[in-house]
């Protein structure tokens, strides 16, 4: 006697891609480490901004003319990065490689039929999430610490008006939301954390080990800097631009970009465009070693 038996239809395309991505978000949201190092990156962000941004308003009287050319109240507002972009990385790094450290991954990829569709699950959705809180964090910063600037006395930049000419006045200057090139670097401030995400996400899949791929990102953003330092500077003068930390760096200064780190840093859009590329790259190679290796 023959059985008829009915198989399930073969899923086309993007296999599985929805409910992989609910998936993942369910892993992260369960996660208590994970709520713990969003509120790091919140008060972080807008408590060391802060911080910083009332100490250099405490230092307003005694600065010179070319030191009160080259303060930027947007930079300052955005001081809290430097501890969020660490943040952001062991998160990046964790969501691939704490599978990998449980085993849990062969249970992933066992009801995936597309091993692509993973790595794009989770980079949706660790994306998703510290674009949210990044860019909560950035704007938050910003009006904060333009609070903070007010209150030492500084005087708010009229709406269209350019920073750089405002420097010269005996007030702190105090940026406004609409002053030139201020909403473009908060919005970036975001941005670049994101991206640092995926670029750890991606050094996750590759190396698959929690301590080698958060010692590899750290790598790329301190210890790579030190050591193009110490090169000749007709190296690292042509070096420089290109390091992740200073494409951040100029996706968010805003009136230093004319004097202090001129003929340095990229245009904020150029940056933003060559940190892309970076984690893109990074991300395909990560998924080639996700293809080609065993779980």
């Amino acid at each position: 006697m023959t059985v008829a038996t009915t198989l399930p239809p073969i899923e086309r395309g993007r296999a599985g891609l929805r409910e992989e991505t609910l998936s993942e978000w369910t892993k992260l949201r369960s996660v208590r480490s994970t709520w713990i190092a969003l509120a790091v990156v919140v008060v972080a962000g807008i408590g060391l901004s802060a911080l910083v941004t009332n100490i250099e308003a405490g230092r307003w009287a005694g600065l010179g003319v070319v030191d009160r050319a080259q303060f930027d109240p947007v930079r300052f507002s955005q001081t809290g990065e430097f501890i969020s972009q660490f943040v952001v990385g062991v998160l990046g790094a964790l969501i691939v490689t704490s599978e990998y450290a449980t085993g849990s991954i062969r249970t992933t990829l066992a009801t995936i039929p597309r091993r692509t569709t993973v790595l794009a699950a989770k980079g949706i959705v660790i994306a998703a999430v510290i674009f949210v809180v990044a860019e909560l964090t950035a704007f938050a910063s910003f009006f904060v610490s333009q609070a903070v600037l007010t209150a030492h006395g500084g005087k708010a930049l009229p709406s269209g008006s350019s920073i750089v000419a405002q420097l010269k006045s005996p007030t702190i200057p105090v940026a406004s939301i609409t002053s030139p090139g201020a909403a473009r670097a908060v919005f970036l401030c975001g941005v670049y954390l994101v991206l640092l995400t995926i670029i750890a996400l991606g050094i996750g899949f590759i190396l698959r080990h929690t301590a080698g791929a958060i010692s590899l990102y750290v790598g790329l953003l301190l210890v790579l800097p030190l050591i193009i330092q110490i090169l000749p500077s007709s190296i690292s003068n042509s070096i420089e631009r290109y390091l992740p930390s200073n494409l951040g760096l100029a996706m968010i200064v805003v009136t230093t970009r004319k004097t202090d780190f001129a003929g340095v840093l990229m245009s904020p859009w150029a940056a933003a465009g060559t940190l892309a590329l970076y984690a893109a790259v990074i991300v395909v190679i990560g998924g080639w070693v996700l293809v080609r290796r065993d779980a």
